[in-house]
């Protein structure tokens, strides 16, 4: 089921490039998205920040937060992972249309992961299965107005330890010019 949202997310994406709009997105903008994100591991919470280094190309960061939890049979499980990275992105804006920015990028990261399990009275803990992964990205965003942006943004995680699919959703506010 993921993999064909997925793969209906692409051909969207793709198929509507020209709906994008160079007013959206024009060199010296500054982007800043509060982001909730579900991957094929946990629901995560974040933010993102995105500079427009020219009127097709962005770069910027991200840093999302996952925390988990069970109880059962007497054994806590407790888990986090804290994700920080780096983006590039490309803009389709060739041809105009008012409301949507349509993009695609890379991102470069960092996953730190840590759990504990308490079992009665042994506790165990460690560090996991942190380390670099590598994302590409496909994204839009809808204008709801000049500063304000709905921002959907699809994820494939290729390389790391936390490989898999996964989305996420925020909303934008346009800073500066």
């Amino acid at each position: 089921m993921k993999h064909q949202m997925i793969i209906v997310l692409c051909v969207l994406v793709m198929a509507t490039t020209a709906f994008a709009g160079q007013q959206e997105f024009s060199k010296g903008k500054l982007f800043l998205t509060p982001q909730f994100a579900y991957y094929s591991y946990a629901p995560n919470l974040g933010v993102s920040v995105e500079y427009a280094v020219t009127d097709n190309i962005g770069i910027g960061g991200s840093f999302m937060l996952a925390f988990w939890s069970d109880d059962f049979a007497g054994i806590k499980i407790s888990e986090s992972l804290i994700t920080p990275s780096v983006e590039a992105y490309y803009h389709f804006t060739k041809i105009q249309a008012e409301k949507f920015d349509l993009f695609a990028g890379l991102s470069i990261g960092y996953s730190i992961f840590s759990w504990s399990w308490d079992i009665g009275d042994s506790k165990w803990s460690d560090a996991g299965s942190s380390g670099i992964y590598l994302s590409p990205i496909l994204g839009a965003r809808y204008y709801l107005s000049k500063k304000l942006a709905l921002c959907l943004k699809s994820h494939y995680s290729a390389l790391g330890s936390w490989t898999g699919i996964g989305g996420e959703f925020g909303l934008t506010f346009m800073l500066g010019k």
